[in-house]
């Protein structure tokens, strides 16, 4: 993981672990993004509490994110949200870098996230597997989509 800039480092101090009170702003963070993000449900997040984080500007809660745990080799980056007013103050980065540590803690190998924006996490030191240029989604259809990874 590459080193965080001092304005992340700031926002570092601000990121916390989510409790079930949260769960009302983290839904409003995720609704107000769901061209880039999925949805959530309560029920998910609440399961998810333990490795779900929030950042906090100010008493109010700008930023989330969570690590979603497969198995002791990998985990899944999800629901990384900054609202539109703390973006660029490095809470997104500081997210990641909770959730990565927080990986590293639990001895998980990889992490893994989906992203329309790979260059934000190429720049926190995340990349593809093995040369990987095709992500393959079952969408639950029978059918299979292939995302041809942009860099090919």
């Amino acid at each position: 993981m590459q080193p965080l800039s001092d304005s992340s480092l700031v926002a570092l101090s601000a990121v916390r672990l989510a409790t079930e009170s949260d769960i009302p702003a983290i839904q409003r963070l995720i609704n107000a993004n769901l061209d880039k993000v999925l949805p959530r449900t309560d029920e998910e997040i609440r399961e998810l509490l333990p490795t779900w984080w929030v950042a906090v500007e100010e008493g109010e809660i700008v930023g989330t994110c969570c690590l979603e745990v497969y198995s002791r080799k990998i985990a899944e980056l999800r629901s990384l949200v900054v609202s539109e007013t703390a973006r660029g103050k490095g809470y997104g980065a500081a997210l990641v870098k909770v959730a990565t540590q927080t990986a590293e803690a639990l001895n998980i190998r990889q992490v893994l996230v989906v992203t329309s924006t790979p260059e934000f996490f190429e720049g926190l030191g995340f990349g593809t597997a093995l040369d990987e240029k095709y992500a393959l989604f079952w969408h639950g259809s029978g059918s299979v989509r292939a995302h041809r990874d942009s860099n090919s």
